[in-house]
């Protein structure tokens, strides 16, 4: 019994070690708030990649964990709870891959936009709290000069909002998923 469990420890070791990490380049954010404080939204993920591996099986596990996990799977539902997700998907853009989430929420506050209660004088402000993400464009107007605090601004009275932010900055280790994609899809087919 023990060798059996040893064995199965050193699979288990060795597979976390040749696994990647499935990343993006960059996302799109896009929010409606409605009258009441629900909304809808969209995060667009654009470039999506493997990186840290050159290996053919890492990059073919991180396809993997992209449709079974995030796709077909809920770690997206699970790392954001507030959002009730209407659909998911894949497709090519720009000879890259890209995934695209929709949702709609109850409260505008639970997802991170604040704004004064009653007052049709104060911005509306979204608060960045991922380190992982660099606010890159905002069709609002970034406040902070620095990344120390990433909070947009917009006009009071705004219900639509657009942000994009960098997630993997540095590319020379990415390997592309967009031929594992491909595969996929016809398959699908």
């Amino acid at each position: 019994m023990k060798k059996i469990i040893s064995r199965f420890s050193i699979i288990f070791l060795a597979s976390l070690f040749m696994t990647g990490c499935l990343t993006t380049e960059f996302k799109e954010y896009r929010f409606h708030i409605n009258a009441d404080g629900s909304g809808s939204g969209t995060v667009k993920f654009i470039n999506l990649v493997s990186e840290e591996d050159e290996e053919t099986e890492t990059v073919t596990s991180d396809f993997d964990e992209l449709i079974n996990n995030y796709i077909e799977g809920e770690n997206f539902e699970v790392d954001n709870p507030f959002y009730q997700v209407s659909s998911k998907e894949l497709f090519e853009e720009d000879g890259m891959l890209c995934g695209k989430v929709e949702f709609t929420f109850d409260n505008y506050r639970d997802i991170g936009f604040y704004k004064f209660k009653d007052s049709d004088i104060a911005p509306v402000i979204y608060y960045l709290n991922d380190d992982s993400e660099v606010l890159i464009e905002t069709d609002g107007e970034f406040y902070a000069d620095n990344q120390n605090i990433p909070i947009s601004l917009w006009e009071p009275g705004t219900n639509d909002f657009y942000f994009k932010t960098s997630i993997k900055e540095d590319m020379s280790d990415a390997q592309s998923l967009i031929e594992h994609y491909r595969l996929w899809k016809m398959i699908q087919e």
